[in-house]
């Protein structure tokens, strides 16, 4: 007969171990949202349905009055309650948001979303807003891990070579003409390090993006998505047959992209904050000057947003060099 054995006692210590690791492997990756609560004054509600009802009646006509004279009683019970009030949130939602903001201290790094609460005639009108801001980051112990990684990349990369070598070996015994497209190149090398590195590091870290901005990301891509295939003359439906893909289904693989985008990108700003790595103007200037086109030249120096996305450009590769430079 088989002994059983008494299990082993788990000391409290243990279960909150345990308890720990299963939280931190278990750490959602899309966060949520922060939510705030705007609350529109009665009487600043009442002058936005009032001026709302004003601009609306413009346009009614009814039996025995003419466009734009129909009373405003009348037009109310035309135009229903609920139709005037989600107009005229728009007159006064936008400047309830920006006192709420700056009271909150908050800096949404998104539009908004607004869901209603309470929006009853005569009364505060309350509604939830949902922001995204700044996930934190934690880099502690960033170092190690993309010193790690690059070790890897690198092995990775030498075992490639030596596949390489050896195919190269059997083409010339074989008498075949060897391409040398097929061999890998210092910027291949290079963005395979920084993509192990990037792998890994948000695997370490697990940066939380809100999910808001996590989906205004994912709707950027498909709008970019159904754009590229319109110039295409690709119907959509045809590219999701093609790809045996539903739209939900093409929805979250874009979403998990966008998700590791922004994971990237926030750990990037992260250790080029601590790394104390900054573009500055004279940089940017440097890299416009070396335009043939003069023309073109003079556009990029008047365009902000051009400069804004050159700066971004110039501090991915900087804290690129950073990460691969460590020791």
């Amino acid at each position: 007969m088989t002994e059983t054995k008494a299990p082993k006692k788990t000391t409290k210590k243990a279960t909150k171990k345990a308890s720990d690791k299963k939280t931190e492997a278990t750490k959602p990756l899309i966060a949520p949202n922060t939510v705030l609560t705007l609350v529109v004054d009665k009487k600043t509600a009442a002058e936005a349905y009032k001026k709302t009802l004003a601009k609306l009646s413009k346009d009614l006509k009814t039996s025995g009055f003419r466009k734009g004279k129909v009373p405003a009683d009348v037009a109310e019970k035309m135009l229903g309650e609920d139709r005037i009030i989600q107009d005229a949130l728009e007159l006064c939602v936008p400047d309830a948001y920006r006192a709420l903001i700056e009271k909150e201290k908050k800096q949404p790094l998104t539009y908004p979303e607004f869901n209603p609460v309470s929006l009853n005639k005569g009364e505060d009108w309350t509604l939830e807003v949902h922001i995204a801001e700044r996930p934190e980051i934690s880099l502690k112990g960033y170092e190690t891990v993309a010193k790690k990684a690059l070790k890897k990349a690198k092995d990775e990369l030498k075992k490639q070579e030596k596949e390489l070598a050896a195919h190269v070996k059997e083409a010339e015994k074989s008498g075949e003409h060897h391409d040398h497209a097929h061999e890998i190149t210092d910027q291949q090398r290079r963005e395979h390090k920084l993509q192990v590195i990037y792998k890994d590091l948000i695997e370490h870290i697990k940066p939380e993006i809100p999910e808001l901005l996590v989906k205004e990301e994912t709707r950027y891509d498909l709008e970019n998505l159904s754009y590229r295939l319109k110039e295409m003359n690709i119907k959509f439906e045809d590219f999701l047959k093609h790809r045996g893909m539903t739209f939900e289904q093409l929805s979250s693989e874009l979403a998990a992209g966008a998700l590791g985008r922004l994971q990237a990108t926030f750990i990037i700003s992260a250790i080029a904050e601590a790394a104390k790595i900054k573009i500055e103007q004279k940089d940017v200037d440097e890299v416009i000057e070396q335009t043939a086109d003069k023309k073109l030249q003079k556009q990029q120096k008047a365009d902000p947003r051009y400069q804004s996305m050159l700066v971004e450009t110039l501090l991915r590769q900087r804290v690129a060099d950073h990460l691969l430079a460590l020791k």
